[in-house]
């Protein structure tokens, strides 16, 4: 089973965030390690360097790009049919453009569950949100 990993569990994971940092770290190891199947998205991509680069002041942010394409992941790609499904999935279920964004890849492709500290994700019965902290009871592993 895959899991969409949000923007928010790479991020947190770098700079350390006081209550999810270690949780999304051992997220990322089990990536790493190919323990969790995991996706992301060119929206995911862009927004960890939009968030690094404005919010962190991270001027140069390839080696944090090139650090998140080196895991073993699957990455959709945003085209013009997923920001259209985005824009209407926002308006049904209130929620940002961006946050359909990633809805509509994960419908796209067949993903149930998002790990994301994004409650606004509940919102909308498509997919489950998984919490990162509750990361150890709730990921199934790769046998």
């Amino acid at each position: 089973m895959t899991y969409y990993i949000d923007t928010n569990i790479w991020i947190y994971a770098m700079i350390a965030h006081p209550k999810y940092g270690e949780k999304c770290k051992e997220i990322l190891k089990n990536i790493e390690t190919e323990r969790l199947e995991a996706a992301i998205s060119t929206q995911v991509l862009g927004e960890v360097a939009g968030v690094l680069y404005s919010k962190y002041g991270v001027k140069d942010i390839t080696p944090q790009l090139n650090a998140i394409l080196s895991y073993p992941i699957d990455v959709y790609i945003v085209h013009p049919d997923v920001i259209r499904t985005a824009a209407e999935y926002a308006r049904d279920y209130d929620i940002t453009p961006y946050d359909g964004i990633h809805i509509a890849l994960a419908v796209e492709h067949n993903v149930k569950e998002i790990i994301s500290a994004n409650e606004e994700l509940d919102k909308v019965e498509l997919v489950r949100r998984v919490d990162p902290s509750e990361f150890r009871q709730d990921c199934r592993f790769r046998q």
